[in-house]
């Protein structure tokens, strides 16, 4: 499996060159969105995986959605990917298997109705009785999200998923260095769900957003 892991910060002109290059209707849809940062996030997420494709052969891939939305190439469709993205980071997961990933920013928040009403008995205690409850919380949000996006699920099943059974492996986003969680502060958790039999060797490659949308316009 690989990650590649993006922090954000490139000049509107070369964001408008890459979101010149992906077909109309994706590019109505990010344009039209009405944060800068969103047509950024947007915007790097759709160059990293149009680059994978490149890399397996497929210069102008067609992605399709499944039912629930979730995404893959008609020409690719061995390529199993998903992406995320909060606040500065974008992040990507690839492997030959179904994968889901989410990422979220470590912002403070008064996050205990939320676990209330979306975490069971179990996970609750387990967030009182942490040593860093906030980053707990986190770890478990993306836990869940990840697990419904291997799925391919809609997010409004994010209170009734079962996670037991499920491979997830959760991290710590710090200074531009992944970190096993609950190994130090982190301004980012990050949580990727993985099929049965998937190989637990992840590959991490990061790059500045720059860095891709440049190879991207290329």
């Amino acid at each position: 499996m690989t990650l590649v892991i993006v922090r954000l910060g490139a000049e509107r002109e070369l964001i408008g060159r890459a979101l010149a290059a992906v077909p109309s209707a994706r590019r109505e849809e990010i344009g039209g969105l009405k944060s800068e940062r969103a047509q950024e996030q947007k915007t790097v997420g759709e160059a990293i995986v149009r680059l994978a494709a490149r890399a397996c052969g497929v210069r102008e891939g067609t992605i399709v959605r499944g039912e629930r939305g979730k995404p893959s190439f008609a020409e690719l469709p061995a390529l199993c990917f998903n992406l995320s993205h909060s606040g500065e980071v974008v992040v990507a997961a690839f492997s030959d298997r179904p994968v889901g990933i989410d990422v979220e920013r470590v912002a403070e928040r008064d996050f205990h109705a939320v676990a209330a009403g979306c975490f069971s008995p179990a996970e609750q205690k387990k967030i009182a009785c942490s040593k860093a409850p906030l980053q707990e919380f986190y770890r478990l949000w993306t836990r869940r999200e990840s697990i419904i996006k291997r799925r391919g699920e809609g997010l409004g099943g994010i209170r009734s998923v079962k996670v037991s059974g499920e491979r997830v492996r959760s991290f710590g986003l710090s200074e531009g260095e992944l970190i096993p969680f609950g190994t130090g502060e982190a301004q980012y958790i990050l949580s990727v769900c993985m099929s049965q039999g998937e190989k637990r060797n992840l590959s991490v490659h990061f790059c500045s957003a720059k860095e891709v949308l440049s190879a991207f316009c290329k």
